[in-house]
């Protein structure tokens, strides 16, 4: 079983927060189409900001 496959790590079933799985998107573990970031990862929050900059820049030029 991976780990992100098991309940431990998952926070209110939406949410995954495993700092020993070093995966950065994992599977959602009830639906077979849908991905979520792990945020026990450090690049998962370098995503974050980097996406929270760019939306920010674009609301600044426009």
């Amino acid at each position: 079983m991976k780990s992100g496959d098991r309940d431990e790590g998952w926070i209110t079933g939406r949410i995954y927060f495993n700092r020993e799985d070093k995966r950065l998107i994992v599977k959602r573990r009830n639906n077979e189409c849908s991905w979520t970031v792990n945020l026990g990862n450090k690049w998962a929050w370098a995503l974050y900001i980097i996406v929270f900059m760019i939306v920010v820049i674009i609301c600044i030029v426009l």
